[in-house]
């Protein structure tokens, strides 16, 4: 019981005399004479450029990734609210065909298909879509086993100045 005792009074000095909430101590040059230390840090342009483009760049990403499919096919799923412009680019970065189709996935409506060749690119802006639940599906063009389609896919919401 003594030990304990004297165990509780020796850790209560340590944490008063080392953690005083409020300090009345100002930091100091290390060497006296000498003035604190100004670091100015200078972006570049093409740094200054990304983070203005990223402030001015308020329309959300509703898809934007680079997809390796092996089984030759791919679909991806997103929700629009209407209003503003739709922006779909697809690139094919593979070396495979493939067929693409943009529907409303509630009606089965299709919005736009077509066929891409390796390196060639759908980029398309869409101003009147009803709000909803659309699918971009991909599938390979030959029937043959199944084939890897490599694709960049964004889907971005853009300003109503379009």
């Amino acid at each position: 019981m003594k030990n304990y005792r004297l165990l509780r009074i020796c850790t209560l000095i340590i944490l008063l005399s080392g953690c005083s909430v409020s300090s009345t101590k100002t930091e100091e040059p290390l060497l006296k004479g000498t003035a604190p230390i100004k670091t100015t840090i200078e972006l570049s342009s093409e740094v200054k450029e990304k983070s203005e483009e990223a402030k001015v760049s308020d329309q959300p990403l509703l898809i934007d990734a680079e997809i390796a499919a092996p089984t030759g096919d791919n679909t991806n799923y997103f929700t629009y609210e209407g209003n503003v412009p739709l922006k779909i680019a697809l690139l094919n970065t593979g070396t495979e065909t493939f067929l693409y189709t943009f529907r409303h996935a509630d009606n089965e409506t299709i919005v736009a298909q077509g066929m891409l060749k390796s390196d060639e690119s759908f980029n398309e802006v869409f101003d009147e879509l009803p709000e909803g639940d659309y699918v971009l599906s991909c599938v390979v063009a030959e029937e043959e086993p199944p084939a890897d389609i490599k694709l960049r896919v964004k889907v971005e919401l853009l300003n109503e100045t379009v």
